[in-house]
């Protein structure tokens, strides 16, 4: 996304999307050749509805974070059961922390593997492949200024009354200074039924 400034009056609209939660798992997979990395990738988009992907490493170690759709795991033990039963090299973690991450970029460089980037949670900097909350920035043709990712733990700690005092927390906590951002007059405005929207209006008395 383009450069912006936080006093940039062309930041129009604040969109909150919360995420759906469920187990999260890791998986680690040594292909011989680009076949074999294919097959894995197509594995992984087919799954695509059931959980949420995002690869950690391309090469001859592939490697995804994956999260389910609800609370019931049994597709991850169906994906770790194919894996194994396919691949001579498989580790999986039913959870994901700084730990497995660091054990994927050994391995990438043990294998001469790509790491591939993972967002970080923007008030605590935790490694955050599926964060809770995403907060977009936007002007007022919609299109997007900025993204923001906020941890499970982060938005849990939030204490506030309303919705328009939500969105100003994690700004105000948010590792960014977004100057008087935080502070603006916000008006609800229509968005999709599992997020809010907001107009930013003038900025209000901090």
């Amino acid at each position: 996304m383009p450069n912006f400034r936080t006093d940039d009056s062309s930041i129009s609209q604040i969109t909150v999307d919360p995420k759906p939660s469920g187990t999260v798992a890791v998986y680690l997979v040594e292909v011989s050749n680009d076949e074999e990395a294919s097959s894995l990738k197509k594995l992984f988009s087919e799954l695509q509805g059931h959980i949420t992907v995002k690869q950690l490493s391309k090469g001859r170690l592939v490697s995804y974070a994956v999260q389910t759709s609800d609370s019931d795991p049994s597709v991850l033990d169906e994906l770790e059961s194919a894996l194994k039963s396919t691949y001579p090299f498989v580790i999986t973690q039913r959870s994901f922390d700084d730990i497995i991450y660091r054990i994927v970029k050994e391995l990438c460089v043990d294998t001469g593997s790509k790491l591939m980037s993972v967002s970080r949670c923007n008030i605590c900097g935790r490694l955050e492949p599926f964060p809770d909350t995403v907060v977009t920035l936007s002007d007022a043709d919609g299109k997007a200024l900025a993204s923001r990712a906020y941890c499970a733990t982060c938005t849990a700690s939030r204490v506030v009354r309303t919705n328009k005092d939500y969105v100003r927390s994690l700004l105000s906590a948010d590792r960014h200074d977004f100057g008087t951002l935080e502070n603006s007059e916000l008006t609800r405005s229509r968005g999709r039924a599992s997020n809010l929207r907001f107009k930013v209006g003038v900025r209000a008395e901090a």
